[in-house]
């Protein structure tokens, strides 16, 4: 008897999607696999020229900004309106632009506004699994089309990412006095981000006390005298007590500029008091 493909030799690559509109259609579809969209986040930062000495002092870098492209392809042969086979190809054609159009090019009062562009694929944990996450993007080029007949075109989406992770599913866990092993997914640090619709980093303690990254080599502590829970907004920076008081000048912190991270992988963490409960979305590049 022949054994059956592994279920992943079923399942698309990757799907994408931008703010809930799916980027694979019967009428529109992303061409290739690979390019900007599969590789890492170029670093930022430099190293240091000490006189007198070879070479340069390196100094520690973070993850810049990046564009992403999508290199997508668009026909008339249907669209929402017009279902397969379209009664008018010329007209399915020109409403699937204009509706990429719309989409892509997100704007308010205020100027460009970013969406949120998201990325299914599998990965093995345990069996295949689907991972699913978010990133938030604006556009980033004019996105030409190249023809191939009246009713076939091609063309490509550069979308900018401020933040150059992908963030997945909120996750939360509570470390108690006992301690705790915290395992973040992704590639990327929890804690190095920034805020957004899709991204948070949040600790809640229930009294005074230290919590601690022991695998990462940062902590903070929050000192008694505010009305606990307190929760430490890690990547918008703020210390708020139960009554949405500020209390930022109770908490003192080492070990790094963060005030606390999760390295990809196990992160053994330590409490001295009470619980920390831990709220976090993991960082995909």
């Amino acid at each position: 008897m022949p054994i059956a493909p592994p279920v992943a030799a079923y399942l698309p690559a990757e799907t994408w999607y931008w703010n809930g509109l799916a980027l694979s259609q019967p009428y529109w579809n992303i061409t290739t696999f690979g390019g900007s969209r599969s590789g890492l986040p170029t670093l930022r930062g430099q190293n240091i020229e000490v006189p007198y000495r070879a070479g340069q002092a390196q100094r520690a870098k973070y993850p810049d900004s990046r564009t992403i492209s999508l290199t997508m392809w668009l026909n008339g042969a249907g669209s929402a309106s017009n279902p397969w086979p379209a009664a008018d190809d010329h007209l399915a054609f020109n409403d699937n632009w204009q509706q990429l159009r719309r989409s892509f090019f997100t704007r308010n009062a205020g100027g460009s506004v970013q969406g949120q562009l998201q990325r299914n694929w599998w990965l093995t944990s345990g069996g295949p699994g689907l991972v699913t996450s978010t990133a938030m993007a604006e556009i980033a080029g004019s996105m030409d089309l190249t023809m191939n007949g009246r009713t076939g075109a091609a063309f490509t989406v550069d979308l900018l990412l401020a933040d150059p992770y992908f963030y997945g599913a909120q996750r939360t866990q509570a470390v108690t006095t006992s301690g705790g092993t915290i395992t973040a997914s992704g590639e990327g640090v929890v804690g190095e981000g920034y805020p957004s619709a899709v991204a948070g980093f949040t600790v809640q303690l229930s009294a005074a006390g230290t919590v601690t990254n022991t695998t990462a080599g940062v902590s903070f502590t929050i000192a008694s005298g505010p009305t606990f829970p307190v929760t430490v907004d890690l990547l918008r920076g703020t210390v708020t007590d139960n009554a949405g008081v500020n209390q930022v000048s109770k908490l003192s912190h080492s070990g790094s500029r963060l005030w606390m991270c999760l390295l990809n992988g196990a992160n053994a963490i330590t409490v001295s008091a009470g619980t920390a409960t831990f709220t976090w979305n993991d960082a995909y590049v």
